[in-house]
């Protein structure tokens, strides 16, 4: 369903692809692991190793990454936060896979603002469509979250306000 929504084009295609240039903005060298990468678009763009409860380049869980010790140089965490019912244990076993100095971006989504979008542009089933998030995410949130972790940058997307903004990214490194 996501490759099939991007492939069609137009602002959703545009928003994503702006999306993704912002998370690579992030992204230092090395191996990349994109936990929750869905179908794989964001993924492919940043050739990273995509990790997936039902697809992926491997089949797994941000609860338990079948992947050894200090294995990449940085894990993506895009729009997933939102969906997961322990967000803390997610963050123990990202932090296992890191290698020191490695990083950590996390994006999520400003429901509120998306359901506003969606009204503007008339598109009434995606307002109250389920999408399994489990809790609604901020800065400040998401920057307690990543207590474990010093956290060197937060960039609200499109806009520098969270208020008006759909997406939030934040970037810790593993210290």
């Amino acid at each position: 369903m996501q490759r099939e929504r991007y492939e069609k084009g137009g602002i959703g295609r545009w928003y994503w692809d702006f999306r993704d240039r912002a998370v690579m903005e992030f992204l230092p060298e090395g191996k990349i692991l994109d936990v929750g990468c869905g179908e794989g678009i964001t993924t492919e763009k940043i050739g990273a190793i995509g990790l997936d409860l039902n697809r992926g380049t491997v089949k797994g869980s941000a609860y338990d990454i079948p992947f050894p010790d200090e294995t990449f140089g940085a894990v993506t965490l895009l729009e997933v936060i939102e969906h997961l019912e322990e967000p803390e244990k997610a963050m123990v076993e990202i932090k296992r896979v890191l290698k020191p100095g490695g990083k950590i971006i996390m994006l999520f989504p400003n429901g509120w603002i998306f359901k506003i979008a969606w009204a503007v542009c008339g598109m009434w089933g995606e307002i109250f469509r389920d999408r399994g998030h489990l809790r609604q995410w901020t800065p400040r949130k998401a920057k307690k979250l990543l207590s474990g972790f010093k956290v060197m940058k937060g960039r609200s997307i499109p806009f520098k306000f969270w208020p008006l903004s759909l997406h939030h990214i934040i970037v810790g490194e593993k210290c």
